[in-house]
């Protein structure tokens, strides 16, 4: 199970705190949510993974297909860094 929590940072801005799991139906709902502020708002949106501990087959997917440049990725473990790494969403930099 996923949970999201919003917190806005001003007009142009919204953070997506993520807690939980990212599979199957959550990953599909972050994707809503995100495209609805990006696209749709027209916000840049933070994804906080400082409280995810999994990422599916199917919350990658959706992470390929939304991130761009107003899409941003945070505050993730190393284990979750892995995961990104392994499938092209970040670099191998550190944070």
């Amino acid at each position: 199970m996923l949970k999201i929590t919003e917190t806005s940072q001003g007009e142009k801005t919204i953070t997506l705190k993520l807690d939980g799991k990212m599979v199957g139906r959550s990953a599909s709902d972050l994707e809503e949510l995100c495209l609805y502020h990006r696209d749709e708002r027209g916000k840049t949106v933070v994804l906080d993974l400082s409280g995810l501990a999994f990422i599916g087959n199917h919350g990658l997917r959706i992470l390929k297909k939304i991130k761009d440049n107003r899409v941003l990725i945070v505050n993730y473990s190393l284990f979750i860094e892995a995961l990104l790494e392994a499938n092209k969403l970040i670099s191998n930099k550190r944070r």
